[in-house]
C-alpha cells in the first residue's frame, strides 16, 4: 500500500508540474490541487496494477466520523468517505477527524474509490475564534 500512496503523491506532483502557473506543491502528508481546481482524477500504474487518485477541494457542508460532504466552486456536492486511518492536517498541523467542521475549506485525497487517505483543512479565522470560545 505504501507504494500506492507514494505513487499517488508523485502523480499529484506530475499533475501540478504540468499545469502552467502552478508554483508549488506541498507533499508533506497531503495532497494539492492547482489554484482554481476543485476535482482531479489521475490514473496510474504501480507494479502493473492500475490505480486512480482522486483529489477534491471545497467547503465542508457536513462532517461525521464516517464521511464529509464538500461543496465545490461550481456548486456541486461530493461525498467523501473517512476511516480511522484517514490522516487529517488542520492548518498545517496533525489533527483528527473530529476537527472537521462545517464551513472549513478542505482538500481530500482518495485512492481507488476508498475512503480519504488524507484530508487537509483550513479553518477560517472567524470559525477558529468561535471554536476557541466554546460555541
Amino acid at each position: 500500500m505504501w507504494k500506492v500512496i507514494l505513487s499517488s503523491s508523485a502523480a499529484a506532483l506530475v499533475l501540478v508540474a504540468t499545469v502552467s502557473g502552478a508554483t508549488s506543491l506541498n507533499l508533506a502528508g497531503g495532497s494539492a490541487l492547482p489554484a482554481g481546481w476543485t476535482h482531479a482524477q489521475i490514473n496510474y500504474f504501480v507494479d502493473n496494477a492500475a490505480h486512480t487518485l482522486v483529489l477534491d477541494r471545497g467547503l465542508v457542508t457536513s462532517a461525521s466520523a464516517a464521511g464529509l460532504t464538500l461543496r465545490e466552486q461550481d456548486g456541486s456536492s461530493v461525498q467523501v468517505a473517512l476511516s480511522s486511518s484517514t490522516q487529517v492536517i488542520a492548518n498545517g498541523t496533525p489533527g483528527s477527524i473530529g476537527e472537521i467542521r462545517r464551513g472549513e475549506s478542505a482538500i481530500t485525497q482518495s485512492i481507488d474509490g476508498g475512503p480519504a487517505t488524507i484530508v487537509r483543512i483550513q479553518i477560517p479565522p472567524r470559525l477558529a475564534a468561535r471554536i476557541a470560545a466554546g460555541r
